[in-house]
């Protein structure tokens, strides 16, 4: 236990790093709690000081909740982002704390992964450097516990992996067609630059991926079980987004794929409704699993930064038809997509929304339209592709696009400038 703490606390130099934050200068409550409670950690607090841990622990908890409250109360665009790094630094100390004052070694890293995560989510990032290599306080203390647990070597049953061939038989021949959307293989940076990205031209592009270690990996479950299994993660649950039965909770990843991605489609049709992890920052999360992946060279031509995300889920989840306002490679690491495209010229026959969260997006349900309730939609050109395992669809700012899963699916999307 004291191995994973002192890992834990030499990741940042509690004193000048946390105590210093405005966050922390600006309010004197904050300042206050924070000072004692951080004072005996930078003075390599023991286990054996059980009564300075309990007290501690109690004041670490009871200003946690209270800004916990604070982020739950009105809208979530109108909290302070000091409240949002405060929570971050207060995640961070009840873990050191937490792990000071169990007495179960495993289920404390569990429970604290968890709060990493829960930190992750609310919080607010808080950039440092740990072993000369920029990271974050809250993705390098999850990735310690997450080590801590794996060198428990506890023995699960192995997970059946996914398989390939099965996907590949499962989509049918009429999903097995493209209309227009030129394929390229490994298109030089000029050739799409000026084919692509300056026409706002979508195509499907092949031979990028194949190099990435997500290509020979991410399909076994046992790997991201190993990687990933105790991680927390925002699972989006009905038919979609737009839909009056769609709903968001939180759920171990390990639950989440052996509930949604590795059961035999038998166990699972008509009792519950799709469970999709979509438009996750997932990456941020697990830097293991970034590892796994590269940027194309396409993005670094005009866009160092990209932002990305991860999309994970079982057969028949359904993006609705809806635009996005920047580029996007949309990577196909296994299973397969029907995709439905069309010209963001088409936009008022596609009858968006009214509402402003959901006007990106199309009333109009584009596998199935129902000309009767949209006539206009009749003089609509759809684009349809099926995109497979290791393809990469780039699809053009403002583009209209329908993303159904025809098979256990995990895909990854660069957003660009």
């Amino acid at each position: 236990m004291e191995r994973c703490i002192k890992a834990i606390l030499s990741v940042v130099p509690l004193k000048t790093f946390l105590l210093n934050r405005d966050c922390v200068k600006e309010n004197k409550l904050y300042q206050t709690v924070l000072s004692t409670i951080v004072e005996p950690l930078a003075n390599e607090l023991t286990t054996d000081a059980v009564k300075t841990i309990s007290t501690n622990l109690i004041k670490v908890g009871v200003l946690y909740d209270t800004v916990y409250n604070r982020l739950h109360t009105g809208q979530w665009n109108a909290v302070a982002t000091s409240e949002r790094e405060m929570f971050t630094i207060l995640t961070y100390v009840r873990i050191v704390y937490t792990l000071y004052a169990s007495n179960s070694y495993e289920d404390a890293i569990k429970d604290n992964i968890y709060l990493a995560d829960l930190g992750l989510m609310l919080g607010c990032p808080i950039g440092l450097e740990w072993k000369n290599v920029p990271t974050d306080l809250l993705t390098e203390t999850a990735s310690i516990l997450t080590g801590e647990l794996a060198n428990l070597d506890k023995q699960e049953p192995p997970v059946k992996r996914i398989k390939l061939d099965d996907i590949t038989g499962e989509i049918s021949l009429t999903e097995n067609k493209s209309n227009d959307v030129p394929i390229m293989k490994c298109p030089s940076l000029e050739y799409f630059g000026t084919r692509c990205y300056d026409t706002k031209q979508p195509a499907v592009l092949n031979g990028i991926i194949d190099g990435w270690p997500a290509m020979e990996w991410w399909h076994d479950p046992n790997y991201l079980l190993k990687v990933a299994g105790e991680r927390t993660v925002p699972i989006e649950i009905g038919s979609q987004y737009s839909s009056d039965d769609w709903s968001q909770k939180l759920m171990k990843f390990r639950d989440f794929l052996e509930q949604s991605i590795c059961c035999e489609p038998s166990d699972s049709a008509g009792k519950q409704p799709p469970a999709y992890l979509a438009q996750h920052d997932l990456f941020d999360q697990i830097p293991a699993l970034r590892a796994d992946i590269s940027i194309p060279d396409y993005i670094g031509r005009t866009d160092a930064q990209p932002r990305i995300k991860a999309w994970l889920g079982p057969k028949g989840t359904v993006s609705p038809l809806h635009t996005d306002p920047c580029h996007n490679l949309l990577c196909q690491v296994f299973g397969a997509k029907l995709i439905i495209l069309a010209r963001p010229e088409d936009t008022e026959r596609l009858y968006p929304h009214d509402h402003f969260i959901l006007n990106n997006t199309s009333q109009v349900d584009a596998r199935r339209p129902d000309y009767n309730r949209f006539p206009l939609v009749r003089d609509v050109r759809f684009y349809r592709l099926t995109l497979r395992r290791g393809e990469v669809l780039y699809i053009p700012p403002k583009w209209w696009h329908y993303v159904e899963s025809l098979s256990p699916s995990f895909s990854v999307s660069f957003w660009f400038e």
